[in-house]
């Protein structure tokens, strides 16, 4: 494995999907390719005063270019479709960030995975693209999730409008959106797949209500036949109505298809069940043709999403924004889960990293150095193609990526 990518592969990335956006200037092209990349390279937090300090343009200079519009659904999508398998699924998730000041929009109680309970600050509600083949997610557009909502609208209404509002882009990358237990809801899933034309994939409680189709011959005279034949007993469960669709030394999957009483449709499950213990889970998909294994598949993808969050928080500064602009902040979130994806598609792109665990901490470590290295360079008014100065540049940036 590479310890880095090619030294311009990031630009280069970026440069050619936005050669393809229409309405672009090439100032505003170069600055969004220097943006990214800086995203990438700052050592420590990511904020205006740092880029400053490291970049090339002025504190306010940056204040500008994140005050403006910039279509990075569309960005993301170009850079999906290069980049995954058509193997592919919709991933949906939120994420609570850290935020303080009265002033800053949308200020509000969140719930916060890593404290396990609700905190003040913000939240951003994300959907991305996972490569099952791959198994990797890019990151497609978040949005602020809204506070101190009315008594008439909920925070499901935001997440379901959120998809709905993109489902023509989305239908083109994937058939299936995976969501959260959160999901496991009527107007949920309702809005999925009834105005997306998506169908949902998503986790049941332990609990939940469902009853078995009824298969058996019509009785004779007037009246509706029967639809169900039964509640399923989650402590007694008569296993010989599933069908076992995949089994390993850990786990054993049962599917069915059954009717959920709270979304008032039929679904197919998929009961994971663990082997040598009582531990069980229910996952299932509005598509009843979904095969059980895939639908235990697509909703252990669907952890990806969280390892966008992750390395946005800990390397490309998800958590730093300064600013209190509702622009300035979209900007911001969407920039530093970008970056993380542009990272994988430059780190993935090398044939030689194929198949190889990807690291954002070695991809940063990379452009941190080639930062400052490029620093030095240009204050000692070095060039290198110049016959005096005979060094290797990419073995030394590995070197110091290395050291970092």
């Amino acid at each position: 494995m590479k310890l880095s990518p090619g030294s311009r592969a990031t630009e280069q990335i970026v440069r050619n999907i936005l050669s393809g956006t229409e309405g672009l200037k090439a100032v505003r092209k170069n600055a969004l390719i220097h943006i990214f990349t800086l995203f990438i390279a700052l050592p420590g937090r990511v904020n205006f005063l740092a880029m400053a300090r490291r970049g090339r343009f002025s504190e306010k200079t940056y204040r500008n270019h994140f005050e403006r519009k910039f279509d990075f659904f569309d960005f993301n999508k170009q850079l999906a479709k290069q980049f995954c398998s058509p193997h592919r699924i919709i991933a949906g998730d939120c994420s609570f960030i850290p935020k303080a000041g009265k002033r800053t929009p949308h200020i509000d109680k969140f719930w916060s995975g890593c404290a396990s309970r609700a905190m003040p600050g913000l939240e951003i509600s994300s959907l991305a693209v996972v490569d099952v083949d791959a198994n990797t997610a890019i990151h497609l557009e978040c949005e602020q999730t809204p506070g101190n909502l009315p008594d008439s609208e909920s925070r499901i209404d935001f997440y379901a409008d959120q998809v709905v509002r993109r489902a023509e882009d989305l239908k083109e990358l994937a058939d299936y959106f995976v969501y959260d237990g959160a999901a496991a809801k009527k107007k949920f899933a309702d809005g999925i797949v009834e105005h997306t034309g998506l169908h949902l994939v998503s986790k049941l409680r332990r609990d939940a209500n469902l009853r078995y189709l009824y298969t058996g011959s019509r009785r004779p005279g007037p009246g509706q036949p029967k639809q169900y034949d039964g509640k399923i007993q989650w402590k007694s469960l008569e296993l010989d109505r599933f069908d076992i669709c995949y089994e390993d030394n850990e786990i054993i999957i049962y599917t069915a298809v059954v009717n959920s009483v709270s979304l008032k449709r039929d679904i197919r499950i998929a009961y994971i069940r663990g082997k040598g213990s009582d531990s069980y889970a229910v996952l299932f998909s509005t598509d009843t043709n979904l095969d059980g294994f895939l639908i235990y598949k697509y909703y252990k993808a669907r952890f990806q999403i969280e390892f966008l969050f992750r390395d946005a928080k800990q390397y490309t500064g998800l958590t730093h924004c300064q600013a209190r602009s509702e622009n300035k902040l979209y900007f911001h979130f969407n920039s530093s889960l970008t970056t993380v994806s542009i990272a994988k598609a430059d780190f993935y792109g090398d044939a030689e990293n194929q198949g190889a665990p990807f690291s954002m901490r070695g991809i940063t470590d990379y452009y941190s150095a080639k930062l400052f290295l490029d620093r030095i360079l240009s204050k000692l008014d070095i060039e290198l193609v110049s016959d005096k100065f005979d060094f290797d540049y990419e073995e030394l940036l590995n070197t110091a990526a290395a050291l970092a």
